[in-house]
């Protein structure tokens, strides 16, 4: 029988899971603070509230394991750095309540993976109580959006009757002639990427007014001309599947040009939403079973990572991109020695 080993180091993998999952909360606490100082609907207002309660839940269980683990704590998003007090408000209420429901999903997927990449039971039990708490918010924004009649369904499709097999090759094609209609998990992550964009468009439409640095203020142009492009193909292949396209998010960004965020954590949301975006179009290449489609991911692909890498450059240029965890350059430290 072997004895249980204890105080076993973190692994890379936990260490530099808490330590993103450190940074992605930070960012959550700037945009939900300034949410809370401008927010007018009560039911949105409460749900704003209770996510920064979460927010600082999590961010002090992280807190608490690096300073055991003798861990550097990262710099990441402080609010008294971040944000700047009694700024106008620069997005609508229902607006707020998609960027925290879209939060929340990207919460239960993250938090998930870290709990399954986690060796050691307190880092499991650390994630799954972040996994719980994000999973009840998550259900209780739905449930809010549902009775303000602003929750997005995915389209409806007929059920399905029979059990029936490809027989024709063409099923793959999407080049020439007439195309067959869209699978139902074709439309999810078409619908699911559209959503993302819209959320992208208005948040690029709105830091592009404020952000004070004018290099910065062009790049968040650019991102938004970008997502309208990705929209404007997904909705092309949706309308012509006869599939109903998601509504558009241009009335969530007001008329403020004054900033109620830094350019860093602008310039950092900005980031990590591409970086979303390249793995959801991965996602829906693999479940894409249409040429044409497949092609059409890898070109968002692309565009995305270009401009991506572009968002790292400016935030290295200005010093502002913190350095993650990473393994020891033994060949660097035999040279100094």
């Amino acid at each position: 029988m072997t004895e249980k080993v204890e105080n076993v180091n973190l692994t890379s993998a936990e260490i530099s899971s808490l330590w993103v999952t450190y940074l992605n909360i930070g960012v959550a606490s700037c945009l939900l603070t300034h949410y809370a100082e401008t927010c007018n609907d009560p039911e949105i207002l409460a749900i704003v509230e209770e996510s920064q309660h979460f927010a600082k839940k999590h961010l002090k269980l992280i807190v608490d394991l690096f300073h055991e683990e003798k861990i550097a704590v990262p710099e990441g998003f402080k609010v008294e750095k971040h944000v700047i007090p009694r700024a106008p408000k620069l997005f609508s209420d229902i607006f707020y309540i998609h960027t925290i429901l879209h939060m929340s999903k990207y919460g239960v997927t993250s938090h998930n993976v870290g709990m399954i990449l986690a060796a050691r039971e307190d880092v499991r039990q650390f994630y799954k109580e972040m996994f719980d708490d994000v999973s009840y918010l998550h259900n209780k924004v739905v449930i809010c959006m549902q009775e303000k009649g602003i929750f997005i369904r995915m389209p409806y499709m007929n059920y399905p009757t029979k059990i029936d097999f490809v027989n024709k090759e063409s099923f793959l094609t999407g080049w020439f002639g007439r195309r067959r209609p869209l699978l139902g998990i074709e439309v999810t992550h078409l619908m699911v990427n559209a959503n993302q964009n819209e959320i992208g468009r208005a948040l690029c439409a709105g830091f592009s007014q404020v952000a004070q640095d004018q290099e910065i203020r062009e790049y968040f142009l650019r991102g938004k001309h970008i997502c309208k492009h990705i929209l404007s193909s997904i909705h092309d292949v949706l309308i012509e599947s006869e599939v109903p396209a998601p509504m558009s998010w241009d009335q969530g960004v007001t008329d403020s040009t004054a900033a109620p965020f830094s350019d860093q954590l602008m310039l950092y949301i900005v980031g990590v939403l591409s970086n979303l975006g390249i793995s959801s179009y991965g996602a829906a290449m693999s479940a894409t079973m249409r040429r044409d489609i497949s092609a059409m991911y890898t070109g968002f692909i692309a565009k995305t990572g270009t401009f991506g890498e572009d968002g790292l450059n400016l935030m290295i240029e200005r010093r502002w991109l913190e350095q993650p965890p990473q393994f020891e350059d033994h060949d660097k430290l035999a040279k100094k020695e």
